[in-house]
């Protein structure tokens, strides 16, 4: 094997505390990140440690009441290896590797340098696991990777890949419509129509008008799976919302919010049978297990809403893996430079 059919993947995501004496490292990373916390210097210094402590036993909470902490890493790590086993069995003749980088929690970009450069890649494709672009996310994940690994990885720039986002890529859209197609069929065929609430994590809407893209992409994945499935449901009449949880903070979010959607759907428009889609995660953490679980689920039973179901997160679902595939394989035959300026000036893609 030639080095010049070494491929590296590197994947990102945001990682989740695993026991509950790491709930508040966990929160002071996230608060530190200036991509989410825009704080003066000085500030900077101790607001995020004293913000995480005021937040950490509540966490800690949550985190107990599904199992004692996140599912993330173990999930994330299932479907790197499932990603490595799909791209090195096709025809080609490139050797795969799949490496996991968390933005806040073990195993940090950091912490996987040394094997990453041991396999001395000769391409690099960067492939995060958020489907919608955001400076909160997306944009942190790259600073991350540029500061590290920016004048190490000496790749030439058609030698680094990068998929921004796929928020309406066909091999996504039919995964996740997938799993909306497992929740209604466990619903009773009632003669009810079917609410389709499509739940996304909020961003502070100060950022939106800033520029930042993820409302836009958010839009259009909703936008594309509820055609994917207005064309392949039939017999069940459907109707489909949007709205935005885990809201944090003083600040103004993204709405509206889907705990105050919950009730609207059961007292304005009679809802009898809802689903509601975790759209911008794609594997089981705090915000699915606790939230969406426990919280909506309560919620829409006080509501009087008889049928509810939460669709699956796509996991290690074999079509979200051949998606994820594809995407990889999609950004190396395109070729394109990995630094080139986004033409859309979303603030978020990559800069030369």
């Amino acid at each position: 094997m030639q080095d010049s059919n070494r491929v590296a993947v590197l994947l990102f995501n945001l990682g989740g505390p695993e026991t509950q004496d790491e709930v508040e490292p966990f929160l002071v990373n996230l608060f530190s990140d200036s991509d989410i916390m825009d704080l003066p210097p000085l500030l900077g210094k101790f607001l995020p440690r004293l913000i995480a402590r005021l937040r950490a036993p509540k966490s800690r909470g949550y985190y107990a009441a599904i199992g004692g902490g996140s599912p993330l890493r173990s999930i994330t790590e299932d479907q790197a290896r499932l990603l490595e086993e799909s791209l090195n069995g096709g025809q080609s003749e490139r050797s795969f590797r799949v490496f996991l980088a968390m933005r806040y929690a073990s195993p940090r970009l950091s912490q996987i340098l040394a094997p990453l450069l041991s396999f001395r890649p000769d391409r690099l494709v960067l492939l995060p696991l958020y489907p919608q672009r955001s400076t909160t996310t997306t944009r942190s994940s790259f600073r991350e990777f540029k500061a590290l690994l920016g004048g190490t990885l000496a790749l030439p720039g058609d030698r680094l890949h990068v998929v921004t986002a796929f928020p309406d890529s066909p091999a996504y859209i039919e995964a996740l419509g997938e799993t909306v197609i497992k929740a209604i069929e466990a619903l009773p065929d009632n003669g009810h129509p079917v609410d389709i609430l499509f739940s996304a994590h909020g961003i502070p809407e100060s950022r939106i008008r800033k520029g930042d893209p993820y409302q836009l992409d958010t839009e259009t994945t909703m936008g594309a799976v509820s055609k994917y499935l207005e064309r392949v449901v039939s017999g069940r009449s459907l109707r489909f919302h949007l709205a935005y949880q885990s809201r944090v903070g003083p600040l103004k979010w993204l709405g509206p919010e889907t705990k105050k959607t919950i009730v609207d759907l059961a007292t304005r428009s009679r809802c009898v049978n809802l689903v509601l889609v975790p759209v911008s995660f794609v594997s089981d953490h705090q915000e699915t297990l606790y939230e969406m679980d426990i919280t909506y689920r309560d919620l829409a039973r006080s509501s009087r809403i008889l049928h509810f179901e939460r669709a699956p997160a796509l996991n290690i679902q074999p079509s979200f893996i051949r998606a994820l595939a594809q995407l990889t394989e999609e950004a190396l035959s395109n070729r394109q430079p990995g630094g080139a300026p986004c033409s859309c000036q979303c603030g978020v893609c990559p800069e030369r």
